[in-house]
């Protein structure tokens, strides 16, 4: 069973020799002084998590899109904190007879140079099935040729999700990592008092944990992914929007 905020919550306040809140919740929302700022320190702990490495498996989602017939960029979810370029993939549509397949990334400068252009003087006339997908620089993404029909674009993000708020909101870190987060809490908690010496001996058992958390995670090599684009040669893809051959990820 995940690990609840008041649970987080209370765990510091022990550490604090602090009184701890009702585990009913009652109080909860309305705690002030030190039990307030503990509540603070357990979601700063958390954020400084996941903005250190946010392609933590815990935060991978995989969503889809239904392009529209004419349009070429799409939002991505308000929680997406990076996408997986490797993953954009293109559902089979019964209606339109093509066969599933994945997207080929290419960087938005490219697009710009060797496709915009084809596509506004194409018309009506240049949409069909897409095959390529980029991110455009409104930190959207694109694809390319203008879809046809209400094809599905299948693709995996990383996302980063909204701060604890009511007593029993769960953790997405799992539970075996909660002494990582208690010792983040404890770091805020030690500067709140004025206690630089003991923040800076949680600093660096916070700092070390992270770490232990990134090494058993993130550093399978199956699930690395590059953070660059490669540059595909364009000498002999000018003319042709299916012949890029390059993978690639890129990281908002």
């Amino acid at each position: 069973m995940a690990t609840t905020y008041i649970t987080l919550v209370n765990d510091l306040l022990r550490r604090m020799n602090e009184v701890t809140l009702a585990t009913s919740g009652d109080g909860f929302s309305t705690a002030k002084n030190v039990q307030a700022i503990a509540k603070d320190a357990i979601n700063n702990a958390i954020r400084e998590i996941l903005q250190d490495g946010h392609q933590f498996p815990f935060l991978k989602t995989t969503t889809t899109q239904t392009l529209t017939a004419g349009t070429g960029t799409y939002d991505f979810p308000t929680d997406l904190a990076s996408a997986d370029w490797d993953t954009f993939y293109l559902q089979a549509l019964s209606s339109e007879n093509n066969s599933a397949k994945a997207l080929t990334t290419i960087p938005f400068d490219e697009y710009v140079r060797f496709y915009k252009a084809v596509e506004e003087n194409s018309g009506t006339g240049g949409r069909t099935v897409p095959n390529l997908v980029y991110q455009t620089s409104e930190n959207k993404f694109g694809v390319t040729p203008l879809p046809n029909a209400a094809y599905v674009v299948e693709y995996v993000y990383y996302k980063f999700p909204d701060d604890l708020s009511a007593f029993d909101d769960t953790m997405i870190i799992p539970d075996r990592f909660k002494y990582i987060i208690i010792d983040g809490g404890m770091t805020y908690m030690m500067r709140f008092r004025s206690n630089e010496q003991s923040a800076q001996i949680h600093q660096q058992k916070f700092t070390e944990g992270i770490k232990t958390m990134r090494r058993l995670l993130l550093d399978d090599p199956l699930s690395v992914r590059s953070t660059m684009i490669a540059r595909p040669k364009f000498a002999s893809h000018m003319l042709s929007l299916s012949s890029l051959n390059g993978r690639c990820s890129i990281y908002l």
